[in-house]
């Protein structure tokens, strides 16, 4: 009885390895492409302070940010919405008769403003970068918030899904084929990106990002242009 059991589960196997070896795949990629104007303004602001002394270089340098923040903040900014990335004070220098000689100190301090876009608040953003005694350089851009990026995202999976069945049915019609179902999925980070946004154009960007010093944004027109997020998705189809 024993010995029978043990043949019939290896006839068993042997017939499910044949049936493996049998099935077929077909291998396609679904893609999605959706083009969305971006709902956030972007704007990273370097502020660099100059001295001859260590601590007056340092002082001046937190005298400046705090009231550049006052002024987005009197201009309409929500504080909350300026973030502080870095701050640093380095020793300066310079050559001099091909020697390298010690001038002081220069402080460099990062700074960001992210808020949804409209008119009013880019200009304020553009009023207020406006210091004519402050040493400020600015990159203005445009990127998806979270919560377009949630929508866009998921979107663009089901499209991509569409996209791939689509692609499987027709295969299988030229071929004369049987699609049997799905035998693998992949969907991971290889198989997606998003499209530059442009910096006036922003930090995803077909052309390098334009960087200005407060001065010189005279007659600048902020207005986000429609951008594109793209998604993949690789699925195998079994047909018989």
């Amino acid at each position: 009885m024993k010995r029978s059991t043990y043949i019939s589960l290896f006839l068993l196997f042997i017939s499910l390895t044949l049936s493996a070896q049998t099935t077929k795949h077909i291998k396609v990629e679904g893609i999605a492409r959706i083009r969305e104007v971006p709902e956030e303004i972007i704007v990273s602001v370097d502020l660099s302070i100059k001295d001859s002394l260590y601590q007056a270089c340092f002082n001046q340098s937190m005298k400046s940010l705090n009231a550049l923040k006052k002024t987005f903040k009197k201009n309409g900014i929500d504080p909350k919405l300026i973030k502080s990335k870095s701050i640093s004070v380095n020793e300066s220098y310079e050559y001099r008769h091909n020697k390298r000689v010690k001038t002081g100190y220069v402080s460099n301090i990062s700074l960001e403003v992210k808020g949804q876009f409209t008119q009013k608040f880019s200009e304020s953003l553009l009023k207020s970068l406006d210091q004519e005694n402050l040493d400020i350089n600015y990159r203005i851009g445009f990127g998806f918030s979270d919560e377009q990026k949630t929508k866009l995202r998921k979107k663009a999976i089901e499209l991509a899904v569409t996209d791939a069945q689509e692609k499987a049915e027709t295969i299988a019609l030229a071929a004369n084929l049987k699609i049997a179902g799905i035998a693998t999925i992949k969907y991971g980070s290889s198989a997606s990106f998003y499209e530059p946004v442009d910096m006036l154009m922003d930090t995803e960007f077909d052309t390098p990002p334009i960087t200005r010093q407060a001065k010189s944004f005279s007659g600048v027109e902020l207005n986000p242009k429609e951008h594109q997020i793209q998604k993949s998705i690789y699925i195998e189809w079994a047909f018989e």
